[in-house]
């Protein structure tokens, strides 16, 4: 069964052989098999509304985010995180910077050192403050579900 198919990582119209077959080479499928959590290249320049970018703080690549799925705000990779942390004091990290806005106070906190892990709150204060007074709404859902 000999068909046209499009690579969905170079984007290359080609003839594939099987009804199986989804890339055009052998590079373009382990290309595909080692970055299967990012998007293709051909559909990179196509994709949505960029969510945030910024520079991986261990090696310095930029890094942009398009899918709300995707949580990572400091480094580039699984990879790059397990060696800064690993060898933290050794290395030289990138300045990152990281702005939110708190949960609780709405005040604007912008993150600029690499170990500082607050993502929702500007201080322990307003997390505690925010965490009481919704609690009540949480335990009320749960004991009518």
């Amino acid at each position: 069964m000999e068909r046209e198919t499009k690579c969905p990582v170079c984007g290359k119209v080609f003839t594939a052989h099987r009804a199986t077959e989804r890339y055009c080479s052998a590079s373009c499928r382990r290309y595909a098999y080692r970055h299967r959590e990012e998007a293709p290249p051909s559909q990179r320049a196509s994709s949505g509304k960029t969510l945030r970018s910024f520079r991986c703080i261990r090696c310095g690549k930029l890094v942009v985010v398009t899918q709300g799925a995707d949580k990572r705000r400091k480094f580039c990779s699984p990879h790059c995180e397990r060696l800064y942390w690993k060898h933290s004091k050794n290395v030289e990290s990138q300045p990152v910077q990281h702005a939110f806005r708190c949960r609780n106070c709405g005040v604007l906190v912008e993150i600029r050192d690499a170990k500082d892990r607050r993502t929702a709150f500007c201080s322990a204060d307003c997390r505690k403050q925010w965490f009481s007074m919704n609690r009540k709404s949480v335990a009320h859902h749960s004991i009518k579900g």
